[in-house]
């Protein structure tokens, strides 16, 4: 799969991303998306000028952006510190009317409109837990020190590591890297990658 910021003349996609403050998920999805599927399938990952949304509520703009583009499937990235299943359950009606939850982590949620992928983000907290995680299967130890760090350490271990590597970015590291590592450290966003694959173009 192919990450890309604007649908490309004539092209097919595959899903619609959305998230909150999406920068290191860009780099994070469009990273796996690659080592996966090469080019063959896109996913749309828009940068927005709109104010951002936190955790579900990215959820409320599902119909906004139907209505401008006519996309009817979606993939949802969340961190786990923004998410909770009750607040699903309760926001989806709301939102959607009648729906269901066919899969679990990653969801599989589908509506009247629309066909809705989830992903919760983050063992504990958010997705910088599955790059630690990485980094560490990678190297051999515990280079990122992950049990009782805050996610403010977390973040700065992260941007050493990459910095002092010889990869410069995130993303060229995520390239370098085993596939059985990628798919143990990020467990349900390979999932979801592998779902969508199966899926017809939209």
């Amino acid at each position: 799969m192919r990450v890309v910021e604007e649908t490309p003349p004539g092209a097919q996609v595959i899903s619609f991303v959305l998230t909150g403050d999406g920068r290191t998920e860009r780099k994070v999805l469009s990273a796996i998306a690659e080592r996966y599927n090469g080019h063959a399938k896109i996913l749309v990952f828009p940068k927005s000028t709109k104010p951002k949304k936190t955790g579900l509520s990215v959820f409320e703009a599902i119909e906004s952006i139907h209505k401008l583009t006519g996309h009817t499937r979606y993939l949802i990235l969340v961190d786990r510190e923004h998410f909770s299943e009750e607040k699903l359950h309760k926001m989806l009606p709301t939102l959607f009317g009648k729906y269901k939850v066919t899969t679990v982590e990653p969801y599989t949620i589908l509506t009247e409109k629309f066909e809705i992928y989830l992903v919760v983000l983050g063992e504990k907290t958010a997705v910088e837990d599955h790059i630690a995680k990485l980094i560490n299967l990678e190297v051999g130890d515990d280079t990122i020190q992950i049990e009782y760090t805050d996610i403010v350490s977390l973040k700065r271990q992260i941007r050493t590591f990459i910095k002092t590597s010889g990869y410069k970015t995130l993303k060229k590291f995520i390239l370098s890297c085993k596939v059985e590592n990628i798919e143990a450290a990020f467990e349900p966003l390979v999932k979801v990658l592998k779902m969508l694959e199966l899926v017809r173009e939209t």
